[in-house]
């Protein structure tokens, strides 16, 4: 069993991530959400409603970009709708909206091998934004970069979700990342994972971004104490 009694609720627009030991159960979490693997008990609610299987309400963002490297940018942002058969005139404004307003439309023709890792991060996003999901669940989604690419990337990322009111559930090893993205950090237990505590994040700044959290005072006192707690559990 990888995870036992876990249970939790997520508000419209909050952002929460979920830490905890290697092996204890973080992505098969998401990926039971996502409806790609079978629980073995349990419910999942999105909006009041239960959730059977794969919902269009959910879109799921994996540790690599998975572009398709030979289709252009705009091809490959509108690759899920197409698998999802919504891919229409109205979908594609919707799509064209969201690369014009976050710096992709000069690219739209170019190749995936064109672009940096962060502008990759980029059109993957809207790739999945551009189903319009309620929630958007992130697997270890930027451990493929670099440290200052990761940073870097982890703050437009950031950003794109709160201006499109985006819900989202996160999963990382990277604590950092956990504070400084997060409204809620909840550590799982070691295998099999259950939820041992809840942190609420808040940082006294007008302009909230990871890399302003990461620079404020409070920002070493929640590492301290997430790292001390995960450390229980690595003995």
């Amino acid at each position: 069993m990888a995870i036992t009694n876990v249970n939790f609720t997520i508000e419209e627009g909050e952002f929460v991530s979920i830490i905890g030991p290697s092996g204890c159960g973080k992505s098969t979490l998401l990926s039971v959400i996502a409806g790609l693997e079978e629980k073995t008990s349990g419910d999942i609610f999105v909006e009041g409603e239960k959730i059977y299987g794969i919902s269009e309400k959910i879109g799921y963002m994996l540790q690599r970009d998975c572009l398709l490297e030979w289709q252009n940018i705009l091809n490959n942002t509108m690759f899920g709708l197409e698998i999802k058969n919504k891919k229409n005139e109205d979908a594609k404004k919707y799509v064209i909206n969201l690369l014009k307003k976050y710096e992709l439309y000069d690219f739209i023709n170019k190749y995936p091998s064109e672009l940096s890792g962060g502008m990759r991060q980029r059109v993957a996003l809207i790739r999945t934004l551009a189903t319009r999901p309620k929630i958007l669940l992130l697997d270890e989604a930027f451990s493929a970069l670099d440290y200052q690419t990761r940073i870097m990337v982890t703050n437009d990322i950031y950003e794109i979700l709160r201006k499109e009111k985006i819900t989202v559930l996160m999963v990382t090893h990277d604590i950092s990342e956990a504070i400084s993205m997060s409204d809620r950090v909840l550590v799982l237990s070691k295998r099999p994972g259950t939820i041992k505590n809840i942190h609420k994040i808040n940082f006294d700044i007008n302009n909230r971004t990871p890399i302003n959290c990461r620079e404020s005072p409070e920002f070493s006192e929640y590492f301290n104490t997430l790292w001390k707690e995960l450390g229980v559990d690595e003995k």
